[in-house]
């Protein structure tokens, strides 16, 4: 066999483990890394990149910081506000953070933005009895992917496709070609958010306490109702906490060195502690995260995405109306997207899309609109992308993507496809 067709078989064999949970999703993730580098499709190094991947440091740097505003009370004290905002109502805090990360990751990495939710998304819950953490962290933090389509800067994808279609056509996207389809997309992710997709994450989880992996929330309750707040410790909690999010929003360095600078300063100041950072990381959340991203490193070695790429170029013919081209371009690169990083997938189907448009006179600029859209808006597995994968951390099952998002991902599809060409005609 091929590596391609060994590649996808390992994928179809996490995906089952990882629905049915045979064996816990961590493990799962770390051997989907070993299948790839034992049957030779990729190195060890390769397959274990993941470990060393930055969005795992960033995540790993920002759950430390997470930890310390927990210890010092200042999560506890933001939970509070922001419930008292949102007068206890989920879809209310939804609607109003929802819109918030939206608005932040046009310009900031979507990445993070989301490294600042997580913290205070779980404080709110922690807070308020009446707010599920499973019911507001995978909502709230889809408003960042759905913003950081809006601007050519919002996620890598775009500059991705910008460099693809400069080299094959000659032209280029400017900065906000992407707005007003994004904001299109925007405002089916909150209508959809606070509509049916939160009676849908009811449904999928159920509106109980949620328990993390480690079920730390539950262990420490006795000590967080005597915990007395540190008002010295508070203050220098919320500099650090401020300091890094201006530093996110700078770029002097990376998001992920900014986080590791962050939780080594949280430890270092007294913020929290080293055994407090051992006993509430939820360490298997880290090893899903950097397993997933090793298997995405393993498919592309082994030409999973090139195969999927010739089936793709066998099924469409130069007799298909535009629209239907369009959509098929759509609908693979949304499918694609799922196993395979949504940068990889823009590479994957990108030039095989400009390739058709060259020969019939279509649009390019709408077809890498289209296909940015859709590889970024895709969040059924989290192997979509690093940044759905970040998500784990609020104790969601692997089928809990699948079945929360399928129709979140049809309405995104039409969306697309109707809206895009609106803007920007396919011939």
């Amino acid at each position: 066999m091929t590596p391609a067709i060994i590649s996808l078989i390992i994928l179809v064999v996490c995906i089952v483990l990882f629905i049915t949970r045979i064996i816990p999703n961590a493990v799962t993730a770390c051997l989907g890394c070993l299948l790839f580098a034992l049957t030779g499709v990729c190195s060890l190094d390769k397959a274990f990149s993941g470990f060393s991947n930055s969005t795992v440091l960033l995540m790993f740097g920002m759950m430390v910081v997470g930890i310390a505003m927990m210890d010092t009370g200042v999560a506890k004290i933001i939970g509070k506000y922001v419930s008292k905002v949102a007068a206890g109502n989920e879809k209310m805090f939804i609607l109003l953070a929802g819109l918030a990360s939206a608005i932040l990751s046009t310009f900031l990495s979507n990445t993070a933005v989301i490294s600042i939710f997580l913290p205070i998304i779980a404080s709110v819950a922690q807070s308020n009895s009446n707010m599920n953490r499973k019911n507001l962290t995978l909502p709230v933090t889809m408003g960042a992917m759905f913003g950081g389509v809006c601007t050519l800067v919002g996620s890598t994808p775009q500059l991705t496709a910008n460099g693809i279609l400069s080299e094959m056509t000659g032209k280029e996207l400017k900065m906000f070609d992407f707005l007003l389809p994004g904001i299109v997309f925007c405002a089916v992710y909150l209508i959809y958010a606070v509509t049916i997709g939160h009676k849908m994450g009811n449904h999928v989880w159920g509106n109980k306490v949620v328990e993390t992996l480690q079920e730390t929330e539950d262990n420490n309750t006795a000590v967080a109702q005597e915990f007395t707040i540190n008002k010295p410790k508070v203050v220098l909690m919320i500099v650090i906490f401020l300091v890094t999010i201006i530093m996110f929003i700078g770029g002097w360095i990376s998001t992920a060195m900014t986080a590791i600078i962050a939780a080594l300063l949280c430890i270092i100041t007294g913020c929290t502690s080293y055994k407090s950072v051992l006993k509430n990381m939820d360490w298997s959340v880290v090893f899903i995260l950097a397993g997933c991203l090793g298997i995405a490193a393993g498919l592309t070695s082994g030409g999973a995405g090139e195969l999927m790429s010739e089936v793709l170029s066998t099924i469409l013919s130069p007799n298909i109306p535009p629209i239907i081209i369009f959509a098929i371009f759509i609908l693979a690169t949304m499918v694609i997207s799922n196993f395979i990083t949504n940068s990889t997938a823009v590479v994957i189907v990108l030039p095989i899309a400009l390739a058709f448009c060259s020969s019939l006179a279509l649009n390019p600029i709408t077809f890498a609109l289209g296909i940015v859209y859709a590889a970024n808006l895709t969040f059924s597995t989290p192997l979509a992308n690093a940044q759905t994968a970040m998500t784990l951390v609020a104790g969601y099952k692997f089928s809990d993507y699948i079945r929360y998002t399928w129709l979140l991902d049809i309405l995104v599809f039409v969306a697309i496809v109707v809206s895009v060409p609106l803007f920007f005609p396919l011939v």
